[in-house]
């Protein structure tokens, strides 16, 4: 059977990305990877995989061919083409589609990816089968803006295929006048292996850690999460507390939280580089999981908090009713202060928690195993029915 070759276009310091492509590594499928953004640095998932022997193969479209230094190489020649009033991206993206012959072209996020290959002139957009997969809020927040409005428009136009993660957005995708095909309807990250669930063996009454995303910036809500813990532990002194991907807006509020329990409150700002494994234990030993956003998709936290028995606490913006209708439990909150608060309450019920924490542990290991979701993402390109 001859090797499908398939151009991967998506964020290099995305660990959603890497362990999407990691779902193909026994397949005789080979992946040309070409940042959509800006990065820095590459996932430290992705760079197991460039450099891992497996039956797929996964290389960089040159000039991303040394990538010991890659994230410095590409914000140079994108600053230094900016110079001179030339897209970088978009004329070696050009290249690479004049020189190679792909199955499919897979744009993985709509605003970056998406967004550069509609781009591109039309003869080449014509020579592509393009999948269009949505990521968080690419459509269900950005419709609300005129000018990104239309260019989702634009872009859904040209995709032959379509995914997502809610079902949500693929009842958007047709609003905005898409008409090729949809894919499985499945996490963009893939599932969780047994191992995962194996971590989830620490019974709801020997826990007492809260774990929470505290996210500013354009779709976060941090803010409310830090202002509902600082009442909520003013009479607990043993909660302990861990806020992760802090961005800069929140650093001084999430440091101030800090120092008013000093020993009780662990911060990871958005910059740190802390493996997945390390999150993931965390989870397992949390009572309540904690996320608050503006808009969102499923939220990878959410599931994984569901998987290694940590209470979502999650506020309604998000797609999170879907899985509840498949019949986890969850806290679905509106966005504020005091529906946080209010969700907080159940920390003291261990029974409920426990009770909770079986359930959905049943449920994750039936629908968001590995190879379930695996058999889905398979169809992506082509290599099974």
């Amino acid at each position: 059977m001859e090797r499908k070759k398939v151009l991967i276009i998506g964020m290099f310091d995305s660990i959603h990305m890497a362990r999407w492509l990691s779902q193909f590594e026994d397949q005789n499928i080979e992946f040309i990877l070409f940042p959509s953004k800006k990065f820095k640095y590459l996932n430290f998932e992705l760079l197991k995989l460039i450099k891992s022997k497996n039956i797929a193969l996964f290389s960089f479209a040159r000039p991303y061919f040394y990538f010991k230094y890659i994230g410095y190489l590409d914000y140079f020649l994108n600053s230094l083409f900016t110079i001179v009033k030339i897209d970088f991206k978009k004329e070696i993206l050009k290249i690479v589609l004049k020189n190679n012959k792909f199955e499919f072209v897979h744009a993985i996020e709509i605003q970056g990816a998406g967004y550069l290959y509609n781009t591109l002139p039309k003869n080449i957009l014509g020579q592509n089968s393009l999948i269009l997969t949505n990521y968080g809020s690419d459509i269900f927040y950005f419709k609300n803006f005129t000018e990104h409005e239309i260019k989702i428009r634009s872009v859904l136009k040209i995709a032959k295929y379509y995914s997502g993660e809610c079902h949500r957005d693929y009842e958007l995708a047709l609003s905005l006048n898409f008409n090729g095909q949809f894919l499985p309807c499945i996490p963009n990250a893939g599932g969780f292996k047994n191992n995962v669930f194996e971590l989830n063996s620490t019974l709801c009454e020997d826990r007492n850690l809260i774990i929470a995303k505290c996210y500013g910036g354009t779709f976060g809500l941090g803010k409310l999460i830090i202002e509902a813990l600082s009442t909520f532990l003013l009479d607990r002194p043993n909660v302990k507390v861990i806020l992760y991907s802090i961005t800069d807006d929140l650093i001084e509020q999430a440091t101030k939280l800090s120092l008013n329990f000093s020993e009780q409150i662990t911060l990871y700002f958005v910059r740190d580089k802390i493996k997945r494994e390390i999150f993931l234990k965390y989870f397992s030993v949390a009572k309540i999981y904690i996320g608050a956003s503006k808009s969102d998709g499923i939220s990878t936290s959410f599931l994984e908090a569901l998987c290694l028995g940590a209470f979502p606490i999650q506020t309604n913006t998000s797609c999170g009713n879907e899985w509840l209708d498949l019949g986890f439990i969850a806290n679905l909150v509106d966005p504020d202060v005091q529906s946080i608060k209010k969700g907080l309450i159940i920390y003291d019920d261990d029974d409920q928690l426990e009770k909770n924490r079986i359930s959905n542990l049943i449920i994750s290991k039936k629908i968001l195993n590995y190879s379930s979701i695996k058999t889905q993402a398979l169809k992506f390109y082509g290599l099974t029915s």
